[in-house]
């Protein structure tokens, strides 16, 4: 609860730590962040697929830049992945002097904003929780996550090959795929280095009210959501004579195949998304969800490029 965005770079000082990543490794902007911190003895943790020179904590992500023309980009999981798995080592990290950071329960299960309102402000947690030792929250999450995503390329490719088949056709009959998300989608996918601009992103609004504004008959909406949609965007979808591809984990009450899309693929995320269980706190940490999000994003944008180039 204590991670802060870092709007300007005059609002670090000496001692901060900054979490920065980088979708290429070299891009200037980070170059020029990288410098700026160290000039006011900041310490970097650098998340990206290249490492830069200068003192700072490097974690590889493991996959390709963005810029490489030859293949759609896999960096954006892989950050989130490798962040999640710093976030799990800072929190036992912690434990190990003998406190607990106050951690966010999410917002979309009952109690999830009441409980969080009573954990602002706090700078530790009153509880006591066992230390734990390195690589435990870390390399649990990275498991857990790696179980998810199996599951996912298991039961759901044929799912997302049909997602990029009714893109496809969509494109071809001179209509347009729109996207929308919500959740833990870090960052917006459209537009990143490396997207070939085949999915329209929606105007800035998470309601769907605004649908008919935007969406014509014939036309496509991919949904990247969370539980499930917030908002009546399936039906709203539908009086706009448009189909839908919905991507949700779904929940106790309502599985991700009955959310009322054309086309309803699961996440295979937990209900809770919280990959980890720290003996002692009373809620679950770490969520796998916007990985796999991210990941969902680029699958489709996949299987979309790949039907436009065979057909």
């Amino acid at each position: 609860m204590h991670a802060e965005p870092l709007a300007d770079t005059d609002e670090a000082s000496a001692g901060d730590v900054v979490l920065l990543g980088s979708l290429t490794g070299d891009d200037a902007e980070d170059v020029a962040l990288l410098q700026a911190m160290r000039e006011r003895d900041a310490l970097v943790v650098f998340f990206a697929p290249e490492n830069l020179p200068g003192e700072h904590v490097f974690v590889d992500a493991f996959a390709p830049p963005a810029n490489d023309p030859d293949r759609l980009p896999t960096i954006s999981p892989a950050l989130a992945a490798g962040l999640w798995a710093f976030t799990g080592e800072l929190v036992a990290a912690i434990t190990r002097q003998g406190r607990m950071p106050p951690m966010y329960k999410s917002v979309s299960v009952p109690g999830g904003p009441e409980r969080n309102a009573q954990h602002q402000g706090l700078r530790w947690e009153p509880l006591a929780v066992s230390p734990v030792g390195p690589h435990v929250l870390g390399g649990t999450y990275l498991d857990r996550l790696l179980s998810m995503m199996r599951r996912l390329q298991a039961t759901q490719m044929d799912k997302f090959a049909e997602a990029g088949q009714m893109a496809a056709r969509t494109l071809q009959a001179g209509n347009t795929v729109w996207y929308a998300s919500a959740g833990h989608l870090p960052p917006e996918q459209p537009g990143q280095v490396g997207d070939p601009g085949l999915l329209e992103p929606l105007p800035a609004w998470r309601t769907p009210e605004r649908l008919p504004t935007v969406l014509k008959p014939g036309d496509l909406l991919v949904y990247v959501g969370y539980y499930e949609p917030f908002g009546p965007w399936a039906e709203t979808a539908h009086q706009c004579d448009a189909k839908i591809v919905t991507v949700l984990a779904g929940t106790p009450a309502r599985r991700a195949e009955e959310m009322g899309a054309d086309l309803n693929i699961d996440g295979c995320w937990p209900y809770g998304d919280a990959a980890v269980h720290l003996p002692g706190y009373d809620v679950g940490i770490l969520p796998p969800s916007g990985v796999i999000q991210s990941a969902a994003y680029w699958m489709i944008v996949g299987e979309t490029a790949a039907r436009l180039k065979n057909e």
